[in-house]
């Protein structure tokens, strides 16, 4: 399953979809990072504002990171890639995994022919 995108050379380059998915919670996870600190330093009325803001950034975080963990891997680099990803999350506690994350990571693994 593999995604085209454009290069600024304007020629079509072919990226996987799991690290697309990767990276694309790897930001998610710094906009969340980022919208908790301004919330930690605002003022009352700066801090309502920011409120939902930061729980529909939360909520658009664990979209892509179940996407991530059901994304079905195509090769053993990506089986690879995604492994160490989940391990990083989980080891270092940058974000929480719920055991239905953790289900679909594992059957995507399972799911992977050679």
């Amino acid at each position: 399953m593999a995604v085209e995108l454009a290069c600024s050379n304007e020629e079509a380059q072919e990226t996987d979809a799991v690290a697309y998915l990767i990276a694309a919670h790897r930001r998610a996870m710094s906009e969340v990072e980022s919208l908790g600190k301004r919330l930690m330093q605002a003022e009352e009325a700066e801090a309502a504002l920011i409120g939902p803001r930061l729980d529909a950034v939360m909520a658009d975080e664990a979209l892509v990171r179940r996407q991530a963990a059901m994304a079905p891997v195509a090769d053993v680099c990506e089986l690879k890639m995604k492994a160490a990803y989940f391990e990083r999350l989980m080891n270092d506690g940058w974000c929480d995994l719920d055991a239905d994350d953790l289900h679909e990571l594992l059957r995507s693994f399972v799911d992977f022919q050679i």
